[in-house]
């Protein structure tokens, strides 16, 4: 799976219940021309009200070097995601003009 994300807003990579149990990698790169670019990647619950009740971070204000990327293995991460009760995987940028490449590996 893969997604180009830009902006400082929460963007699911996978919600709860998409059945996706078996990440093997994620992939982050860095695609601004010129800045380096902050990175909170998380799982997350969601309340019955649709709000995040259970919030686990991967990275938090990991940053990524313009041009550069991350790689994170399946010993980093593991979470149930195959109701719609369990975990989504979130992403979300330090900066409104941010962009990164995401790319998920099952």
């Amino acid at each position: 799976m893969y997604k180009s994300i830009s902006g400082d807003t929460d963007v699911a990579l996978l919600s709860p219940g998409d059945g996706v149990s078996n990440v093997t990698s994620i992939h982050i790169a860095n695609t601004h021309a010129s800045s380096d670019v902050l990175v909170d990647l998380y799982i997350s619950t969601l309340s019955r009200a649709g709000t995040a009740s259970s919030t686990f971070y991967l990275m938090k204000g990991h940053k990524i070097e313009k041009g550069g990327y991350i790689v994170l293995d399946s010993k980093a991460i593991s979470f149930n995601n195959s109701l719609t009760t369990g975990f989504g995987l979130f992403i979300l940028l330090g900066d409104s003009a941010a962009q990164v490449d995401v790319l998920i590996s099952k």
